[in-house]
């Protein structure tokens, strides 16, 4: 064998040497977003409790959430409830927003919903959260004769939303005195209330994994406020005059709202309206 074919040889060999005998490279950390989950009231959970908790990307306030990851908990037992969803960190753009959403079922019913959009990871937001969790119904499912529990006020509310949410939530309180019709379109359940066949409330719940309830609320048969899964919309007759983000805070650019009162055009269409 030449002198530099036995040097090469040689020089393999060591550096397979140096590779086994190098230590092993520490597994990479996963990324994940750690926290508790409770709620106010004293209610026990029963055994067939379980937790959805969510990451979404709630960047674009016109598009329904994008979801990022999800993790379902069953037999949760008592809250406070300690939680750890893992993501992948290069799914995640330091120029978007991502949000927290937790759910509590039992069934078929929901129990517990957080209120709003719990900002995470990004801009300055937290790895590790408290959500506390409003009650949405418990011990069945909601009677067909009344409204859905409105979500929680987010501190420091805007007193023009307020003003509209407590108009809304006095229509919900009355729901009983008016008729009712309900049909399912695909995976869209759609409920309107009518008062002397002008629409009073209408909800759509959808059955996708990441679609919170949007409720339309009118006046005189005309539509003053939609709340959706990316926030809400005040109208006087079809002129859009304040919007918010999810977390019901007003934007400064509200834009046309025709995509708002287009889709309710085509909703209400369902109905005969």
């Amino acid at each position: 064998m030449s002198a530099a074919r036995t040097a090469a040889v040689c020089a393999g060999a060591l550096a397979a040497l140096l590779v086994a005998c190098a230590p092993p490279r520490a597994p990479q950390p996963a990324a994940a977003l750690t926290g508790t989950i409770s709620y106010r009231e004293r209610i026990a959970l029963p055994e067939t409790a379980r937790v959805e908790i969510q990451i979404l990307d709630v960047t674009d306030e016109d598009a329904d959430p994008t979801l990022i990851t999800e993790k379902l908990l069953d037999h949760p037992g008592q809250v406070p409830i300690a939680f750890s969803i893992g993501y992948d960190p290069h799914s995640i753009q330091a120029s978007h927003t991502y949000a927290l959403r937790v759910r509590i079922h039992v069934g078929d019913d929901l129990w517990f919903a957080s209120p709003f959009d719990l900002r995470v990871l990004t801009a300055g937001n937290p790895t590790r959260v408290a959500a506390v969790l409003d009650r949405i119904s418990a011990g069945g499912p909601l009677a067909k004769g009344a409204g859905r529990v409105e979500d929680a006020d987010p501190p420091g509310i805007d007193p023009r939303v307020r003003a509209l949410r407590d108009e809304a939530r006095a229509i919900d309180a009355r729901l009983d005195r008016f008729d009712m019709r309900e049909i399912t379109e695909g995976p869209t359940q759609l409920r309107l209330w009518e008062d002397d066949d002008q629409p009073v409330k209408l909800e759509v719940a959808d059955s996708g994994p990441i679609t919170r309830p949007s409720s339309y609320y009118f006046r005189d048969g005309t539509l003053f406020w939609m709340r959706g899964p990316s926030g809400g919309y005040a109208f006087e007759g079809q002129q859009l005059v304040l919007r918010t983000d999810a977390r019901l805070t007003p934007v400064a650019d509200p834009g046309s709202g025709a995509g708002v009162l287009n889709e309710l055009a085509a909703r209400l269409a369902l109905f005969g309206l």
